[in-house]
């Protein structure tokens, strides 16, 4: 399983988990096919692979395991968010997918506080990074900033 040596945009979510969830620097992260799927590569056996998998990972590194829910209803959510991102959010590229993905996570959020119920979680962490560019696009786009498309478009 050969890793490229330049890393992805999954590759930085990681490394700014790493620093969230206070572990120390020094994992070492690559991308793996066309679609630069992030691997870890581990001293203890073979590499990770893959977004989700390597953030369960640190999460236990860390002994933040609650961030991956308490109970098993909590952990399936949060599941489902991470299944939701890796499909959806890092899968959809129109305007139109943008837009669903949007529409899905304000009709979620209507009666929460946060993607499982009233807990933080992992996968609010990964649905912020997966989405903070978009996010800031719709930002610029709504508060009269640089006008690149037109006002109310989501690129």
């Amino acid at each position: 399983m050969a890793a490229a040596a330049r890393p992805g945009p999954g590759c930085e979510e990681l490394a700014l988990l790493e620093k969230l969830l206070g572990l120390p620097k020094g994992n070492k992260y690559g991308v793996q096919g066309e679609r630069k799927v992030p691997v870890l590569q581990t001293n203890n056996g073979p590499g990770l692979t893959g977004l989700m998998t390597i953030a369960a990972h640190l999460v236990k590194q860390a002994k933040k395991d609650q961030l991956l829910g308490s109970t098993a209803e909590e952990k399936a959510v949060v599941q489902q968010w991470l299944e939701y991102r890796v499909t959806r959010v890092d899968g959809g590229s129109s305007k139109d997918d943008t837009r669903i993905i949007l529409k899905d996570l304000n009709i979620h959020l209507e009666d929460k506080v946060y993607l499982a119920g009233n807990v933080f979680t992992l996968a609010d962490i990964l649905m912020y990074y997966g989405l903070h560019h978009i996010m800031c696009l719709v930002f610029l786009l709504h508060s009269g900033g640089p006008h690149t498309a037109r006002k109310g478009e989501i690129p």
